[in-house]
Formats: structure tokens, sequence, C-alpha cells
């Protein structure tokens, strides 16, 4: 733990420097997707995010998830990010089938303190997000998704297209990058079909088409340079999460290369 923590500290310090060399330059703002610290417990991932200065991220760890999500544990964990100064910005849902899922959904993103969700919603039911989510004020991102042996209703950008001609305004696009590529399809060509619909970007890098295993941004082919690039020069103003689903009862070491590599092209 000692060896750890020095870690944390050292490239912390580091990155300090860094960022306050090219902070102005930013118009996105970078931060983390939850379900990297999956298998740590709240209070170390609370603690790594300080080490990293990352103040703003997405809830999308699995006890959180709908079906299980419960209001208690999420009002509990809000007050641990409010102390450590740290900002939840959307709320990672999962799959909405129900009507219910969609009430729950409401209630933990008002609980939650924020204003949009991402997950997965097919047909009627995404309809129905569509408009219990626009009279809440709320927005909704679909996410595009791939694992190896699995078959997902929005692989493709042509998928995520064909469903938003369908709703409004309210309902766009949380683009994970890692999974494009995953997929065979190219993040930065998706990236420019998806834009007028893009609300939210996992930023993620995987080792090679058709295989789901995470790497460190840069390492991969998910091109991720080149969509970081595309989000500056496009003067995108979302949120854009890395996601890391390697290592993840210690994650720290990659995430903090991740998160240097990223503000280094920022």
């Amino acid at each position: 733990m000692v060896n750890r923590r020095r870690f944390i500290r050292t490239i912390g310090a580091a990155m300090l420097t860094a960022g306050g060399a090219r902070g102005e330059k930013a118009r996105f703002d970078l931060g983390i997707g939850t379900y990297t610290y999956r298998g740590v417990t709240e209070d170390q991932m609370i603690e790594d995010l300080g080490a990293l200065r990352i103040r703003h991220i997405e809830l999308s760890s699995p006890d959180y998830f709908l079906p299980a999500v419960k209001l208690d544990a999420v009002k509990s964990l809000r007050a641990k990010l409010l102390r450590a100064q740290i900002t939840a910005v959307s709320y990672f849902s999962g799959d909405i089938k129900t009507e219910a899922d969609i009430h729950t959904t409401v209630k933990v993103a008002q609980e939650l303190g924020v204003s949009h969700v991402s997950g997965s919603a097919v047909g009627e039911t995404l309809k129905i997000v569509d408009s219990f989510f626009t009279r809440e004020g709320l927005k909704f991102g679909i996410h595009n998704h791939w694992f190896r042996g699995r078959k997902f209703e929005y692989e493709s950008p042509e998928d995520l297209l064909k469903a938003l001609r369908e709703v409004s305004d309210t309902v766009g696009v949380t683009m994970d990058a890692g999974h494009m590529a995953s997929c065979g399809y190219d993040p930065v060509q998706a990236l420019d079909k998806l834009w007028s619909r893009l609300q939210l970007v996992h930023l993620k890098d995987v080792e090679r088409s058709g295989d789901d295993k995470n790497v460190v941004l840069g390492t991969g082919i998910a091109k991720s340079k080149a969509v970081i690039a595309a989000l500056e020069k496009r003067r995108f103003t979302g949120l854009v999460a890395i996601e890391y689903e390697a290592e993840p009862q210690n994650p720290q070491p990659d995430v903090a290369r991740s998160v240097d590599f990223a503000r280094k092209l920022m």
C-alpha cells in the first residue's frame, strides 16, 4: 500500500505540472467512468480520483445499475463525492426495459443531481424514455456496446442513427470509442456520423478488432489521439470519460497513464 500511495502522489504531482501548462486549451471536460474502479472500494476510488485531479465522473459502477440500484446508496455516495469536491455529471443506468426502470432511473438522476443518463433502451421503451426524460428535463445518451460472444442492439453508427430518427433531441449518443473499434468501426468516422446527436464520449482503447481487451489510451487501435483531436477541433464541451476495464483490483497505474496521455493532447 505504501508503494501504491507513493506512486499515486508522484503521478498526481507530475500531471499537475503538465496540466497547468496545457489546461487553458481544453474545451471538453475530461473525467472518468467509474466502472473503471469497480474492483476497489468507493473510498479508494475517491482517493484515486483525487490523486488524478479528476473532478467529474459518470457513475457507472455495477452496484448502481438497474435494477439493483438503491436510492439510499446513491445519496450516500453523492455526499462522499461532494466532500471530495467531485461531481457526478452523468449516470449510467444499464438496460432500461420497463416503465418501472424509467421511474427508477429518473429518481436516481435526481438524487445524484445529474441531468444526463447513459444506457440502452430499444423500440417503444426508448420512445417512453424520450417522453419521460423530456418532461423531467433530462438527456439520455444511447450507449453502443460490444463484447465477445454477445449481440447488442446498438453496435454500429448506423444502428444508433436509425434509433435516433424515431425520437426527439432529448435522446442522443454516448459514444464508446473502444466498443466501436472492437466492432470493427473507425471511432473517428463514427464520431463524425454521430456528431449532431453526440452527448458524451467514453474514451477507451482496445487491443484489436473482434476483441474486448482494454489497453492504455494510445496503445491500441481505437485512434485515441485522433478522437481527442476531433473533439478539440469540433469544440466538444461535454464530458469525455476515460474508461479502463482491465485490472479492476488495481486500475490506477494504467488509468494514470491514460489520463496523462489525454491531458497532453488537450
